[in-house]
């Protein structure tokens, strides 16, 4: 800590008698020695007499600031992926619940028989096109957007409901001619209660 008195010089004191005073204390230290001559230079350039000013060097004591908890570490995206998840305090509850989408997810899979199941985990579009066509031809009900374009089964069901569809065509049908509330005239209109056989429920 710096504390600094001014005090008036009389009329009889020379200022320039002493542009830059020893320190008022010496304690060996060479930065307070140093921090002393640097305000003296400093105040002289202010146009103030650093002998009208009473300088006092204290060295400030801190006090380490009390937390209540480690701060979290910066964890990379890899580690953060297969980091083991935490565990729950209560023991009825479990922190590797799924997600509700991805509980949706397992459930629309788990429902299809063996042979289509095999569409969900095959990474090369080409492949999974023509696995799809052949179960298809075999008599198999295949979801065109999610068994073969690979999108995501509880995205595409919320969509489907929220555009009023109650079923859609399986890959080998004719597609919808008019979305549903949509009556154009010249094509067959949308039936929500008249779902054709080999449809897909929504």
């Amino acid at each position: 800590m710096i504390q600094l008195n001014t005090t008036s010089l009389s009329g009889s004191q020379d200022p320039s008698s002493s542009l830059i005073p020893a320190p008022q204390s010496q304690t060996g230290d060479g930065f307070q020695t140093a921090l002393s001559a640097a305000l003296s230079a400093t105040l002289q350039q202010f146009g103030i007499n650093p002998a009208s000013v009473n300088l006092s060097i204290t060295p400030a004591t801190t006090t380490p600031a009390t937390t209540t908890s480690a701060p979290a570490a910066v964890t990379p995206f890899s580690a953060a992926a297969s980091a083991t998840p935490a565990a729950s305090t209560t023991p009825t509850e479990t922190s590797s619940t799924p997600a509700p989408a991805e509980s949706f997810d397992d459930a629309y899979w788990a429902a299809q028989p063996p042979a289509v199941q095999a569409l969900r985990n095959m990474d090369d579009y080409d492949q999974r096109s023509q696995l799809a066509s052949k179960l298809a031809s075999e008599g198999y009900t295949i979801d065109v957007p999610i068994m073969v374009y690979g999108w995501d089964p509880a995205k595409i069901t919320a969509a489907r409901e929220s555009y009023g569809y109650t079923w859609v065509p399986s890959a080998l049908q004719n597609p919808v001619a008019e979305a549903p509330g949509i009556s154009m005239g010249a094509t067959t209109p949308y039936n929500p209660n008249n779902a054709p056989a080999g449809s897909i429920a929504v």
